[in-house]
């Protein structure tokens, strides 16, 4: 995943959100959440991603929803931000999706007819459309529309901002400059995408893609009829194949969405469609959204990135009100801790593991707020990713750090009485500066001095830690960051932070430049597994592997404290959107 979409399609907590609430980790919690359902309680508050609330099948009403700005874009081709995937669940409808079910990462099918498998391992994809399927005016859907919409990405002048995974798989010799300067009479020149028919679609990538399945549920696999294309200008009505459209759309102002009745819900077995309207209202401040929600005059914040401090303040004092309207959830988003393999003394593992000893899990959920934040980590791959395993290969008690254990390290390592190092962090994300002066006076406790050197976000990855140059002419050992997936799949997750195969000289994501043989082989036999077994099996040695390594030490599972109104219907979470799953919500209970 590129570094600049994780900030963008995981939910980060407001900077706002400081060590105030570490005091209120504690509240009295009977371990119930919204709606009386019961789950396991986490670092002090539950944690409701694996909960449905308030199910209901009831259509109805009109659902208001808030959001802090408008989407990037609503061309399904140019949008990158977490929220707006799930907003056009609404509106389009991809080849896949992923089923309604609470933090299930399965796919389904939406325009197609079943989740193909590939023959070749993973170079073909051959997928057919269901018979029945309509755009808004009533004309079909062919998967010529859906080819063009696949082939608009590759025009980069014009259709830009949106994820590149088409282009990179589906590139030819010489290059597909896109459908726009496309010399073939239909406008779909490119080779790599046969439509033998209007009902079948087969795609021949140029390697092997074992999780091509996953970008076919993203919005940039849904159709586009050529006739309305209207180039950059599509965001202002994209043609509705799902069961909403566009009504009446403000930009950065509001976006009222209508029932679109083209939509047959016979041949859609994911959308329930419950809402006659959906109304969006953009440009607001938190603490004007946390009040309409808290009123009731608003139903969503599409965000989904959790109440501001006051807001969340006053519903932990209210554990009913709380109970009743919010949830916890995890963002599928990890916070880690990367210690540069190439700047000593981290080259000796000992070293490393003394740093993952030494650090008090517990503290760096209080720097972020405490436990509506987060909760401390163990793995690499967050429990909403596919093949997660729990484990704990360095535990301590109450995950605070064990002292003792951190200096039997650094003996190890040659340096029983410490040493000097830096550790790297964002200027402008208060939170993480928080973490690493947190961290920072673990590290003394053992010996460890440690500055704390702060960069701007703009400069943070591209000209300081994703250099690998740079960190070691400079010493940064230890780097705060974290990371999230673009699909909710191992090696959509550990692809590029952890393979040594994917060290580049500048826009590096293996900060800590691990290269480590079980690691890079683990992830060849996962993407090489032909059943879950040895997928698991596979991802699982990539995690211990990683984490054994000492170069990334987890820290935070990251979570967001979201509030609802009272009418709200079937909240559950999604790991394909990492957040709340928008299109099956209702308003009538």
């Amino acid at each position: 995943m590129r570094k600049h979409s994780v900030w963008i399609r995981t939910g980060v907590f407001v900077a706002a959100v400081g060590l105030a609430l570490a005091a209120c980790g504690s509240s009295d919690d009977d371990g119930t959440t919204a709606g009386g359902s019961s789950g396991p309680a986490a670092s002090g508050l539950p944690t409701t991603t694996d909960q449905l609330l308030y199910a209901s099948d009831k259509k109805g009403g009109t659902l208001k929803a808030l959001s802090s700005g408008d989407c990037d874009s609503w061309d399904p081709a140019r949008t990158y931000y977490a929220t707006c995937w799930d907003q056009l669940r609404w509106i389009t409808r991809s080849l896949l999706t992923y089923e309604t079910k609470p933090n299930s990462a399965k796919l389904v099918p939406d325009l197609a007819t079943e989740v193909p498998t590939s023959p070749d391992g993973g170079k073909t994809w051959t997928y057919k459309l269901k018979a029945g399927i309509k755009f808004e005016d009533g004309s079909a859907i062919t998967s010529k529309d859906i080819k063009y919409g696949i082939e608009r990405f590759f025009a980069q002048d014009i259709i830009n901002g949106g994820p590149t995974f088409v282009i990179d798989s589906l590139q030819t010799d010489p290059e597909y400059p896109g459908p726009y300067k496309d010399t073939s009479p239909d406008k779909l020149g490119l080779s790599s995408v046969e439509t033998p028919d209007d009902t079948t679609l087969i795609f021949h990538l140029n390697k092997s893609f074992p999780d091509w399945n996953y970008i076919m549920a993203q919005p940039g696999a849904s159709p586009v009829p050529q006739a309305k294309d209207t180039g950059d200008k599509y965001t202002s009505h994209p043609v509705a194949s799902g069961p909403y459209k566009f009504d009446k759309y403000v930009p950065n102002q509001s976006l009222t969405l209508v029932r679109n009745d083209q939509w047959d819900q016979s041949t859609d077995e994911i959308n329930k469609a419950l809402p006659d309207k959906i109304e969006i209202t953009m440009g607001l401040e938190s603490a004007e959204i946390d009040n309409r929600l808290m009123s009731g005059d608003a139903d969503v914040f599409l965000d989904q990135t959790g109440v501001d401090i006051a807001a969340r303040n006053q519903l932990l004092a209210d554990p009913t009100l709380r109970k009743a309207r919010t949830t916890v959830d995890l963002t599928g988003f990890l916070r880690y801790l990367s210690v540069a393999t190439t700047v000593k003394p981290f080259d000796n593992v000992h070293c490393r593991l003394a740093v993952a000893y030494a650090v008090n899990k517990q503290g760096q959920v209080a720097a972020r707020g405490g436990p509506t934040a987060g909760e401390p980590a163990t793995t690499m791959l967050p429990p909403t990713v596919a093949y997660y395993q729990k484990f704990n290969l360095f535990p301590t008690p109450n995950d605070a750090g064990d002292l003792a254990k951190a200096k039997d390290e650094l003996k190890a390592c040659g340096q029983p009485n410490g040493f000097t190092t830096k550790i790297t962090a964002r200027s402008n994300r208060p939170l993480e500066v928080n973490q690493a002066t947190a961290l920072q006076a673990d590290l003394k406790k053992i010996g460890i001095t440690a500055s704390v050197e702060k960069f701007d976000s703009s400069q943070y990855f591209s000209a300081v830690i994703g250099i690998p140059k740079n960190v070691q002419e400079k010493g940064y050992g230890l780097h705060i960051t974290g990371w999230g997936p673009d699909w909710p799949s191992a090696y959509g997750f550990f692809s590029s932070i952890v393979d040594g195969r994917k060290i580049l000289p500048q826009g590096n994501s293996n900060y800590a430049e691990l290269n480590d043989p079980t690691v890079n082989s683990g992830i060849d036999e996962g993407l090489a597994a032909s059943d879950d077994g040895a997928a698991q099996a596979a991802w699982t040695k990539v995690d211990k592997g990683v984490v054994q390594s000492g170069a990334y030490v987890p820290l935070i599972y990251d979570k967001a404290m979201n509030l609802y109104s009272d009418r709200v219907t079937n909240i559950q979470f999604s790991p394909g959107y990492n957040m709340a799953n928008f299109a099956a919500m209702g308003v009538v209970r």
